[in-house]
């Protein structure tokens, strides 16, 4: 009987592996292969992806954005975590040797192994970034209550940002994790090692998914019992504007096809980072926690030297509040990373996963969940990192305020502060 491993990127990828072991079917004896995994349509030439547009930060952000639009994304409302897709492929990468782990690396733009764990390091120092903010907001609560507009400690801390991770083994299939795997992961990434019944392995990753995002994202799987190991990476932010919005109710937008429709909106004015130019008007409205989210309208080419010319301004903000949940369950991650020469991992005789595990395995599978979720109080996201930065001080005389309003078709970014900042979740909203 032919079992799985699975490597799940809870809230944004499942990575599924299989590893040959015990009777293949009759049909595999027949061809001679494996079940190939599912291919989304329309396909995408290799030039759409490696011609993408700069939008920031990686050759893997840009590429996987483009791709995901030429795939029949583009009039779609979607979001993708790439943050979390790259966190899943770093933990099959520290699995892996040879070819299969050199393209892993190149695939995720990172020269060596060394390389990806500096990387997972900075990922790690901006949830304790995150933390200490409110350890700090907190404290001053506690020794100058009388004079912040909120008590201290008459409540449990709703805000929250976590990259979790977690591997499961099922007891009743053949293989195990090797223990320098799981020291490997543990210290690199923090990975909680767990076990499961075959019968009960879905519902214990479920649970544990459901969790850790406090419950955003209910289920990651439907059944496992013919899988043989998972490894899960958990992303959930939640933050509130520095500044509120206000509530406007119902009002017209605009979407790509030129219909209105209806959408609630909110608003609020205050001194933010502003740019604009004759093909695009971008602004920065920051969360609490050193969390951010930009808002696009127009053309986000050359996003991230836009983003560096932005000036503070007194900007009138005007943006829809929504909720945009995606699943790329159709081979969408398997084909992409096919597509840009990372296609060794999902061959039953070449992949090379042996560091990680004591059976063969190769991927068979990739699905992505994401969800984002804002209103006027903040933003809620699963597989999402955030950046906000603090508004400036008030300008010495009255000012004009830009407007900022997107009543059409805009894209959005949702970024954590550091270096040159960690896009962790990239959407659009068109309809």
């Amino acid at each position: 009987m032919k079992t799985k491993m699975i490597l799940c990127l809870a809230l944004a990828a499942l990575l599924l592996l299989s590893c040959l072991t015990g009777c293949q079917t009759a049909d595999d004896q027949n061809n001679g292969t494996a079940e190939q995994p599912k291919e989304p349509a329309p396909a995408v030439p290799l030039s759409a992806v490696t011609d993408a547009k700069a939008l920031a930060f990686s050759d893997f952000d840009n590429q996987l954005v483009e791709y995901l639009k030429q795939a029949g994304r583009a009039d779609e409302n979607f979001t993708v975590s790439p943050l979390s897709f790259k966190a899943a492929l770093a933990m099959a990468a520290l699995g892996a040797e040879g070819e299969t782990q050199d393209q892993l690396l190149k695939a995720l733009d990172f020269q060596s192994v060394a390389e990806l764990r500096t990387w997972y390091a900075t990922v790690l120092a901006g949830v304790d970034s995150f933390e200490a903010y409110f350890d700090n907001l907190e404290m001053y609560a506690e020794r100058y209550g009388d004079i912040f507009a909120h008590s201290s400690g008459s409540g449990e801390r709703t805000a929250a940002y976590r990259v979790v991770n977690s591997v499961w083994s099922n007891k009743d299939l053949p293989g195990e994790f090797r223990q320098t795997f799981l020291d490997d992961i543990l210290k690199t990434c923090d990975a909680e090692a767990h076990s499961a019944k075959a019968a009960e392995l879905a519902n214990a990753v479920n649970a544990w998914v459901k969790g850790k995002t406090n419950g955003l994202i209910p289920a990651i799987l439907n059944d496992a019992s013919d899988t043989s190991a998972i490894l899960v990476n958990a992303l959930y932010l939640k933050s509130g504007w520095e500044d509120g919005f206000a509530k406007l109710g119902d009002r017209d937008f605009t979407t790509r096809s030129g219909e209105t429709v209806q959408k609630p909106f909110m608003k609020h004015t205050s001194q933010v980072r502003y740019y604009k130019d004759e093909q695009t008007q971008l602004v920065v409205v920051p969360l609490q926690g050193g969390v951010y989210m930009v808002f696009v309208l127009g053309d986000d080419t050359g996003f991230a030297d836009k983003l560096s010319r932005v000036e503070y301004k007194l900007v009138e903000v005007t943006v829809p509040m929504f909720d945009v949940e995606t699943s790329l369950d159709q081979g969408e991650l398997v084909n992409y990373l096919r597509l840009i020469g990372c296609d060794r991992m999902f061959s039953d005789e070449a992949a090379e996963f042996d560091p990680m595990y004591t059976v063969p395995l190769y991927v068979d599978d990739i699905i992505q969940k994401a969800k984002v979720h804002i209103d006027e109080e903040g933003l809620e996201a699963a597989a999402v990192t955030a950046l906000a930065m603090p508004t400036g001080g008030a300008m010495p005389e009255p000012e004009i305020p830009e407007v900022f309003c997107a009543d059409r078709p805009f894209s959005f970014y949702v970024l954590k502060e550091g270096g040159a900042g960690e896009l962790l979740f990239w959407g659009q909203i068109v309809k």
